[in-house]
């Protein structure tokens, strides 16, 4: 029998809704709710009223997006290099053990190859984007593309909650917590969002090591296309990526933007923040009550693994 969740959903006018969630969003704006409140108020909002925006969605992603790129204008080219190179061989070790592990985990469970695969994904690179570039790669179904997505979703805003306590617990230092972040968590959003919450240090070195370990679905989808004998094979990069390193690269070279970087950095903290509420706004009753057991399982096993073995490595090696 499948599970369904209870629901207990407030009715409100739309117009009510859209004032409560402009509310919640000026709060944001104005800083007085945090990356991790922000995205529990969200989900909250959703769960109790509803998505009244059905482009709200699109405008969180957007917006997160934006702000990664607004980011970039306040951290050098140096620096982006001297962290992306001094955590490449632990990214590229993580990466491989994830996808190998989430493959096997699949097959013990007995989960469709394409679904276990883009949870897999998702979980050893970089969540929705691994998953939207991968999935024509395989050819996997629409329902699974669903799912995948929902799940990790779910585990992102589990990740951006417990982080940051657990980095505090363990005393892990800005570079430490950006790393392990940027390493333990699916979905960009919810790594600035833990990071932004440790510190400002630890939110620039894991937006560097993310979009870093972002890059990786290149040769994912290439070592999946010829797994499948295909000839021909489609990937891209995500363009926000491309527009960080060319806000970097302006910031390096152009004194004015580099002068600005304390407000920039603000904005971009506003900016992330608001994201996050968004994107738990805009959550969907029905996706959670059609997740199936066994992937669920899959997901939270994988992601337990990963975040718990790069919490010893990094504690052990940085």
């Amino acid at each position: 029998m499948r599970r369904s969740l209870p629901d207990a959903r407030i009715p409100l006018m739309p117009a009510l809704k859209i004032a409560l969630l402009l509310l919640l969003t000026a709060a944001c704006l104005i800083g007085w709710i945090g990356a991790a409140a922000a995205l529990a108020l969200g989900i909250a909002f959703a769960l109790l009223f509803g998505n009244p925006v059905p482009q709200l969605s699109r405008w969180g992603s957007q917006l997160l997006k934006a702000t990664v790129v607004l980011l970039g204008f306040t951290l050098p080219l140096a620096e982006l290099w001297a962290t992306s190179v001094d955590s490449f061989w632990l990214t590229a070790g993580v990466i491989a053990t994830t996808m190998t592990a989430g493959l096997l985990l699949g097959k013990l469970l007995g989960i469709e190859r394409p679904l276990a695969t883009l949870i897999a994904s998702g979980t050893a690179i970089c969540g929705g984007s691994a998953i939207a570039a991968v999935a024509p790669t395989i050819r996997a179904p629409q329902q699974a593309i669903v799912v995948s997505l929902a799940i990790v979703f779910l585990l992102n805003a589990v990740a951006l909650l417990i982080f940051p306590p657990v980095g505090h617990y363990f005393g892990l230092t800005q570079t430490q917590f950006g790393i392990w972040a940027a390493l333990g968590i699916h979905d960009t959003s919810s790594v600035v969002g833990a990071a932004t919450a440790y510190g400002e240090d630890a939110m620039q070195i894991a937006t560097t090591a993310k979009l870093a370990r972002a890059l990786w679905i290149i040769p994912l989808v290439l070592v999946l296309s010829f797994s499948r004998g295909e000839e021909k094979f489609k990937f891209s990069v995500p363009p926000f990526i491309l527009l960080f390193l060319v806000a970097s690269l302006a910031g390096t070279f152009i004194q004015p933007i580099a002068e600005l970087a304390p407000l920039l950095i603000t904005i971009a903290k506003t900016g992330f923040v608001i994201a996050l509420l968004w994107l738990g706004a805009s959550l969907h009753r029905e996706v959670l009550r059609k997740l199936p057991l066994k992937p669920l399982l899959q997901g939270i096993i994988l992601w337990l693994l990963v975040s718990t073995t790069t919490l010893l490595l990094v504690m052990t090696f940085y």
